[in-house]
């Protein structure tokens, strides 16, 4: 998408509130979640408006990347991506992103997909992973409930057991 659209995007106040609405903070270090709608790779995705124009379906975290760091300059015969250090594809917090080479994010995706623990070990997939942990925070923010010990069940619950081979 050209800079100057993202640029529109981002300087459109009601879309900024709408996406920090839809983000669950916690501490500086930990992940931060998504809240609203998810794509099929686990990615939050935001409906963002601009003063004239129509409004445009975008990746949560390529929109919060932008909003905290400013708009990606284009670089010709690069193909940049933002990368999730966490491996959380639902994963607001700036911390946790690195603007990288698309290649680089594939190889670091193929080098650690066979841990048998993390986001990545995952049995629900991407997608399931994102859905699930937001379904438990609304749900223990609803009941009054301990939110991180929420997120924490729901993460674990995708996870098998070590076979115990090793």
């Amino acid at each position: 998408m050209p800079s100057e659209v993202w640029a529109a995007l981002l300087d459109h106040p009601p879309t900024r509130q709408r996406y920090r609405a839809k983000v669950h903070r916690r501490d500086p270090d930990a992940c931060w979640y998504w809240l609203g709608a998810v794509s099929d790779t686990g990615h939050g995705k935001l409906k963002a408006a601009r003063a004239s124009g129509p409004s445009i379906v975008v990746t949560a975290h390529t929109y919060g990347y932008q909003a905290e760091y400013g708009v990606i300059a284009p670089r010709p015969g690069e193909d940049l991506v933002i990368g999730h250090r966490c491996d959380e594809s639902s994963c607001q917090n700036p911390a946790h992103w690195e603007l990288i080479p698309r290649a680089q994010n594939d190889a670091d995706y193929r080098a650690r997909k066979w841990r048998r623990s993390g986001p990545l070990a995952d049995v629900r997939g991407a997608h399931g992973r994102a859905v699930a942990i937001r379904a438990a925070i609304l749900a223990a923010r609803a009941a009054g409930r301990d939110i991180d010990a929420a997120i924490e069940a729901a993460a674990a619950a995708g996870l098998t057991e070590a076979d115990g081979l090793f």
